[in-house]
């Protein structure tokens, strides 16, 4: 009884460590939920990172948040911050949180999503 147990344990062990290590950190992150989870230090690093990996999390991280600014602004009824002419995608956005907090570097101990926001607000938002 003992061996099949062993034996489905090191299995699962097998893949549940690889794919922790793969990503080089502790999955579940030791901060406080209520907090949030990155600052806008935290996105940038991810932002300007030379590993796919990390570049993919700053991609999802700014997908989400930007999600939640269309969400809010619509289910507040007002217009969309992006021009209809000007091609805005995750790059943009990605280029413009990197601008933004280079030239606001006081923002970057603020919650991560706040200062997406604040970026894309700055560039597009304020223009209409």
């Amino acid at each position: 009884m003992k061996k099949p147990f062993f034996a489905v344990m090191a299995v699962i062990l097998s893949i549940a460590v690889p794919a922790q290590a793969q990503f080089g950190r502790i999955l579940l992150p030791p901060r406080n939920a209520n907090e949030g989870y990155e600052t806008g230090l935290d996105v940038l690093r991810l932002c300007v990172a030379p590993e796919e990996t990390e570049l993919l999390q700053c991609l999802g991280f700014l997908e989400a948040s930007n999600d939640g600014l269309v969400k809010e602004r619509t289910d507040a009824g007002l217009p969309p911050c992006y021009p209809a002419a000007e091609k805005v995608d995750l790059v943009a956005i990605q280029q413009t949180l990197i601008a933004y907090l280079i030239a606001h570097p006081e923002h970057r101990p603020d919650l991560g999503a706040k200062v997406v926001r604040t970026a894309i607000m700055a560039r597009w938002c304020t223009a209409r």
